[in-house]
């Protein structure tokens, strides 16, 4: 179920331990989403994006307009977090113009440790 309060959302395309301030003392999930369920999420948002690929902002901008490509660094500080990754890249080649279907999107779930 999503709130209607505005919740911070970052748009990743990747999860590193690095994001983490504290690795050790946390248990990361992911889950699957449908487009959906994405656009339901940032319906009530301040979205954070953190892809630069402007191919894939531009698909992401289907779901959620007014993106822009971004090659910040990203650390977790208790925001939604939605990952979007391209289902199959294709190895050593630039995929220029992806499509909303070579899109898989998780939600990252981080559990902290007591």
């Amino acid at each position: 179920m999503v709130s209607n309060q505005t919740q911070r959302v970052a748009i990743v395309n990747g999860f590193a331990m690095s994001m983490l301030r504290n690795p050790e003392r946390a248990v990361v999930e992911f889950r699957r989403l449908s487009v959906e369920e994405v656009r339901q999420i940032l319906q009530n948002s301040v979205v954070e994006n953190y892809v630069r690929h402007p191919g894939t902002v531009a698909v992401l901008n289907q779901i959620a307009q007014g993106l822009t490509p971004n090659s910040g660094l990203y650390t977790y500080n208790g925001e939604r977090v939605i990952l979007v990754a391209l289902t199959t890249p294709p190895r050593g080649q630039e995929v220029a113009t992806p499509r909303l279907e070579d899109l898989v999107i998780y939600e990252v779930i981080v559990h902290t440790l007591e």
